[in-house]
C-alpha cells in the first residue's frame, strides 16, 4: 500500500471540512450562547482562570481550523498503520467535540463533560503523536487543541469540583 493515499485530494478537503464543521455545529447547539444554558452556566462557581465566552469562541474557530489541516493532510498521506491510528484518533476528537456540549451544557452533568474533556485531550494526544511518524505538519496542527483541551480538562474539573 505505499504510495497510495487514502483519498484525493478534493475530496479529502470536502470530508474533512465537513466532519469537523458538523460535529462544531453538534456541540455548538447546545453551547451557552442559548439562553437556559447560559443562565444556568452563569450560576456555577467557576475558576478566576475561566476565559470570557468571546476568547472561547476565537479559540475554537482556530482549532477546528486547524483539525481541518490535520484532518485533510491524513486523508490525503500514503496509506499505513500509523496513518490510520492518527486517523481514529482525529475521528475520536470529532465525536469528543460534538459530544462534549451536549453533555456538560445540554445535560448539565459536569462529571460527564469532565470525562468526555478528558476523553477529547486523550484521543487529541493519541492523534498527534502517531501522526507525527508520518506527517509532521499534521501532528503539529494538533499541539495547540493538545494544550487547549489540557486546559479544558483542568477549567472542567475544577467546575466539577466546585458545584
Amino acid at each position: 500500500m505505499f504510495g497510495h493515499r487514502i483519498m484525493d485530494k478534493s475530496t479529502a478537503a470536502f470530508v474533512s471540512i465537513a466532519s469537523v464543521a458538523a460535529a462544531a455545529l453538534i456541540g455548538s447547539s447546545y453551547g451557552p450562547q442559548r439562553p437556559r444554558e447560559a443562565k444556568w452556566y452563569a450560576m456555577l462557581r467557576k475558576p478566576s482562570f475561566t476565559p470570557p465566552g468571546p476568547a472561547i469562541g476565537i479559540a475554537w474557530g482556530v482549532l477546528e481550523t486547524l483539525l481541518c489541516v490535520t484532518g485533510y493532510r491524513l486523508l490525503t498521506g500514503p496509506a499505513g498503520p500509523n496513518r490510520t491510528g492518527a486517523l481514529t484518533g482525529w475521528s475520536a476528537t470529532l465525536a469528543c467535540l460534538a459530544g462534549f456540549m451536549p453533555v456538560f451544557f445540554g445535560g448539565k452533568r459536569l462529571d460527564a463533560g469532565t470525562a468526555v474533556a478528558g476523553a477529547m485531550f486523550a484521543s487529541a494526544s493519541a492523534t498527534a503523536v502517531t501522526a507525527s511518524h508520518e506527517d509532521t505538519v499534521a501532528a503539529v496542527a494538533m499541539v495547540p487543541l493538545v494544550a487547549w483541551t489540557a486546559f479544558a480538562l483542568v477549567l472542567s474539573e475544577e467546575i466539577w469540583r466546585r458545584n
